[in-house]
C-alpha cells in the first residue's frame, strides 16, 4: 500500500510540469540594502518568488521547507578584484503542525510559532543578516553584499528527495544578486 501511494505522489509530480501551461516564474532576491559599521555589517533583503502554490500545499499538509542562504559582504575596488570581508551561510526553515494548527518558523534561534501561512511566509522571505567582518569598514569606501537562495533538500525524506529530484516545481535557487551597503 506505501509503494502504491508513493508511486501515485512520483506520476503526479512528474505530470504535472507537462499539464501546466506556462513557466513557474523563477524566484530572485530583491532589495538588498544594508549597513556596514566597525567589524560588522547588517544586510536586508526579500526573497521573491520562491513559493510555487504546490510547496504552498505541500507545507499546509506538514511536509517542512527549509532555504539555505548565502550573504557575502565585499570592499569594491575601482580598476581592481573585490576584496571579500565577510560571509555567512545559514538556514531558515517552516513547517506546519496539524495537531496544533501552526507554523514552526526556524530562524536560527529557535521555532517561532504563527497561526496562519502569510506570516510564516513573510517569515521566510524577509531578511535581516548580520554578517561578521574580518577588517573594520572605512568610512567613505563602497561596500556590496551579495546573495544566493536555494532549496535546502537535505532535511527531505529519501522518497520525496527522489521524486523532487525529477521536478522542476522544486528547483528554488537564485542567481547571485547584489546591492550596496553604506559605510557612514
Amino acid at each position: 500500500m506505501r509503494y502504491i501511494a508513493i508511486s501515485l505522489i512520483f506520476i503526479a509530480v512528474l505530470a504535472t510540469p507537462v499539464l501546466s501551461a506556462g513557466d513557474s516564474p523563477k524566484p530572485r532576491i530583491t532589495d538588498i540594502h544594508g549597513r556596514a559599521n566597525g567589524k560588522e555589517a547588517r544586510v536586508f533583503f526579500t526573497l521573491r518568488k520562491a513559493f510555487s502554490p504546490e510547496m504552498v500545499e505541500a507545507l499546509k499538509s506538514g511536509i517542512e521547507i527549509s532555504f539555505k542562504t548565502v550573504v557575502r559582504v565585499e570592499r569594491v575596488h575601482r580598476n581592481w578584484f573585490n576584496a571579500r570581508l565577510g560571509e555567512v551561510t545559514f538556514s531558515r526553515s517552516v513547517r506546519y503542525d496539524a495537531l496544533s494548527r501552526v507554523y514552526h518558523l526556524n530562524r536560527g534561534k529557535g521555532a517561532e510559532l504563527f497561526p496562519d501561512i502569510f506570516t510564516a511566509l513573510a517569515g521566510m522571505t524577509r531578511y535581516e543578516v548580520i554578517v561578521p567582518l574580518d577588517y573594520e569598514v572605512t568610512r567613505g569606501k563602497r561596500y556590496r553584499a551579495y546573495v544566493r537562495t536555494r532549496l535546502d533538500k537535505v532535511g527531505l525524506s529519501e522518497p520525496l528527495r527522489s521524486i523532487l529530484f525529477f521536478s522542476s516545481l522544486w528547483d528554488v535557487e537564485t542567481e547571485w544578486a547584489r546591492g550596496d551597503i553604506s559605510a557612514p
